[in-house]
């Protein structure tokens, strides 16, 4: 009986899962290119994203999850993009991944990259002398007080709900007692308030994230980064890649993070399956 009932649930279980599958519709939860498609063996999943986008770096975490458990059964790509080309923020950006991607410290340099953007980047404009905070800790002890005593007062104003014991924690553990990379970072997105407006700013990113950064404005105008900008912006283009997080299977189809991260995981995973199974016809 006890057998019985576990093969109903797993059957149940799997229609369920069919029927799921079943409505994910092309126009709604994914776009089809149009573009020629991959003849990969494995099937070919990219990220189109950037560094500065706060929705990518939201979606890192469980992107790095999925990927361990996908490792064997996927070939995963990244192409950074940019729709703003005013300033250099995001074409700097756009080289950082593949400077990381020559010198082969590509998960030094995203994690430098996304913290600098989103983590110290959004910290170190609250802080007035960041050389000050880290030779007294002391000092920055009462200046992370001050600013969540400030940060309390401003939210029971609006009627919002403030953890006060949780953000002096984040404090503490990110600027007070954070390590030299933090500092660094700290001090360079004060500096920079946060963008990478210039090619010097960047140099200070990679060179905390461990590149050499000797002879770097010829690597950033060499031939090979050129030939990676240029083709990397074509395929964004061809594919009609306009927001990101954006995940690409085969060339063939396009998922946006419109509905939420764990759907658009869903659904690729629904387009994975759907191009095994073509596979092997």
């Amino acid at each position: 009986m006890f057998y019985k009932k576990i093969a109903v649930s797993a059957l149940a279980l799997a229609i369920s899962g069919t029927a799921f599958a079943a409505d994910f519709k092309v126009g709604d939860d994914y776009i089809l290119t149009g573009a020629v498609a991959s003849t990969a063996q494995k099937v070919q999943v990219t990220e189109y994203f950037g560094y500065w986008c706060p929705h990518c770096n939201n979606f890192e975490p469980l992107l790095e999850q999925w990927l361990e458990e996908k490792a064997d059964s996927i070939e995963f790509s990244r192409v950074p993009v940019a729709f703003s080309t005013r300033s250099q923020n995001q074409v700097l950006a756009q080289k950082a991944y593949y400077v990381g991607k020559q010198v082969k410290l590509q998960k030094s340099v995203d994690s430098t990259m996304f913290d600098f953007y989103h983590k110290y980047g959004r910290l170190a404009s609250s802080f007035k002398d960041i050389d000050k905070i880290q030779a007294d800790p002391a000092a920055c002890t009462a200046e992370v007080n001050g600013l969540v005593d400030r940060a309390q007062k401003q939210s029971a104003q609006s009627n919002k709900p403030f953890d006060v014991a949780s953000v002096t924690a984040y404090l503490n553990e990110n600027v007070c007692n954070t390590d030299a990379r933090g500092w660094a970072l700290l001090k360079l997105s004060k500096e920079s308030r946060g963008s990478i407006s210039n090619e010097e700013t960047l140099q200070g990113v990679m060179a905390i994230a461990g590149v050499d950064t000797e002879n770097f404005s010829k690597r950033l105008e060499s031939f090979s980064m050129t030939s990676a900008m240029a083709a990397g912006n074509k395929k964004a283009e061809i594919l009609g890649i306009d927001s990101v997080p954006t995940l690409v299977i085969n060339d063939k189809y396009r998922v946006t993070s419109a509905k939420g991260f764990q759907h658009m995981l869903d659904v690729v995973e629904f387009l994975i399956e759907k191009e095994e199974a073509e596979v092997k016809k």
